[in-house]
């Protein structure tokens, strides 16, 4: 058969290659032999009528598509007119959203054919054998379909042995140039990819989906699977590669290895990682760096100890200022993302929180109004107590639309803009500078996102405007 793989239109400045995607891809080549085709409508910013003509030109038999909340009925949208014009194309759909909406989806969007929640590698492949053959999927673990005027539903699926998924073939994306953007401002030179080396979380933050999609089950391939692919990329070209995994840092070990490996094999590549402030010793940090890891990331979320309480993030104010400062020494750029709004925080908790930030003085900041998703513990909670809407599952909120008592969207947003141009005031100072010529000298992540952007004239205005090249 034909399968087309993509991911939902829209419209983004994150130019970032859908991996899932060709993680997908590379299952169904090992089992079977459908012509693939890849399409990356988000990053090609797709509207809809471009897409549905770019199907009607593949003709697939099968559509696979993922999506998001945000993205969920911008991809029903779509769906829907690819049915209408592709009558005899199966579609099926993937992700988080789908995962946690399954039911709620096939009740009420009759073009949506199959769903398959959780890590589909094993599923699709299999329930492609079926659509072929016309016989019903009973044996594929992990989806969702009618039958019988019901809902037939198989328990989520898990990858176990991640070190035996053939390497995404990048190729399939064609020429298109992947990078990492801020508001059209590129913070990346070379030619650039990401890369999986672990999936899961075995935590269960309340605003996260994560825990809930994976079972909190956390698993990692090797080292030397990890350094492979990396040996690879760097053959085809690529120099700058952020890794996705939500807890890179998890097993220190492993880290420890990896970057033995990529020093042994001569890879030189700048490299990104998420990181868990309680897994970042200054000893690991600095064998990081050694080994490319120029930038960082930590979830901080909160200096107040009750609203990290709240979130279940098992982690303190103290332990993310020991990991920003060790992060530091070690001549790695530092971002760390706060969340605003939680019922349990006061417009001063957000304050402190604020202060904390800058006191910090990261490279970079991130500040979100806590959002409420499909699929979180939060989510599951406020179901509980009946706060939510029979649509609300459609989409993503943002906190105050359910306790604006507690916080209003201006107080927020408010406070929001005014964590920003904290953070700007941290750095106009004689021990700021020093520090930014400090980090020039070290980091050559850093020096390329200046030396890139000197004579960029977004670049210029974004600066002068008080945005600063990691303000997300």
């Amino acid at each position: 058969m034909k399968v087309l793989l993509s991911t939902p239109t829209g419209k983004t400045t994150e130019m970032w290659p859908p991996l899932g995607l060709l993680y997908l891809a590379g299952s169904i080549r090992q089992r079977r032999a459908d012509e693939i085709v890849v399409v990356d409508a988000f990053c090609h910013n797709y509207t809809l009528e471009r897409f549905v003509e770019r199907v009607m030109e593949e003709r697939p038999d099968v559509l696979g598509m993922s999506c998001s909340t945000h993205t969920f009925l911008a991809t029903m949208e779509v769906l829907a007119e690819v049915r209408r014009r592709m009558p005899d194309t199966t579609i099926v759909l993937g992700g988080y959203h789908a995962t946690f909406a399954a039911r709620e989806i096939l009740n009420e969007y009759g073009f949506i054919d199959y769903i398959i929640k959780g890590e589909a590698e094993g599923s699709l492949p299999r329930l492609l054998d079926h659509i072929e053959s016309g016989t019903e999927p009973e044996d594929v673990k992990g989806i969702s379909y009618r039958k019988e005027g019901g809902i037939e539903e198989k328990e989520l699926a898990l990858v176990r042995d991640l070190d035996s998924l053939p390497f995404p073939d990048r190729r399939l994306l064609g020429d298109f140039q992947y990078g990492y953007f801020f508001q059209g401002i590129p913070l990346t030179f070379g030619k650039f990819t990401t890369i999986s080396s672990s999936r899961g979380c075995p935590f269960s933050c309340a605003y996260c989906s994560c825990a809930a999609f994976s079972q909190r089950k956390w698993r990692y391939r090797s080292a030397e699977n990890v350094v492979d692919e990396l040996e690879m990329l760097y053959r085809d070209g690529y120099r700058e590669c952020v890794f996705v995994d939500d807890n890179f840092t998890q097993k220190v070990s492993r880290v420890e290895r990896i970057c033995e490996l990529i020093q042994e094999r001569g890879i030189d590549m700048k490299l990104y990682c998420e990181g868990r402030a309680n897994h970042a010793s200054l000893a690991l940090l600095r064998t990081m760096k050694k080994a490319g890891f120029d930038v960082i990331y930590f979830g901080a979320e909160s200096a107040s100890p009750h609203v990290l309480e709240y979130y279940n993030k098992t982690i303190t104010p103290q332990q993310t200022a020991e990991a920003v400062a060790d992060a530091k020494k070690a001549g790695m750029l530092v971002i760390t993302s706060f969340i605003l709004g939680a019922p349990v925080e006061s417009i001063d908790d957000v304050r402190r929180t604020i202060d904390f930030a800058r006191s910090l003085r990261p490279h970079g900041v991130q500040y979100n109004i806590l959002d409420v998703l499909v699929g979180t513990p939060m989510w599951e909670s406020m179901g509980e107590t009946g706060m939510l809407g029979p649509d609300d599952w459609k989409t993503n909120h943002r906190i105050y639309e359910y306790y604006p008592e507690h916080a209003t969207r201006e107080q927020l947003e408010r406070e929001v803009n005014a964590g920003y141009d904290s953070f700007l005031r941290a750095w106009k100072n004689l021990c700021g500078l020093r520090e930014l010529i400090k980090i020039l000298l070290v980091n050559p992540t850093a020096r390329s996102v200046v030396m890139g952007n000197i004579r960029n004239p977004e670049a210029i205005a974004a600066v002068k405007s008080g945005l600063g090249p990691f303000r997300s």
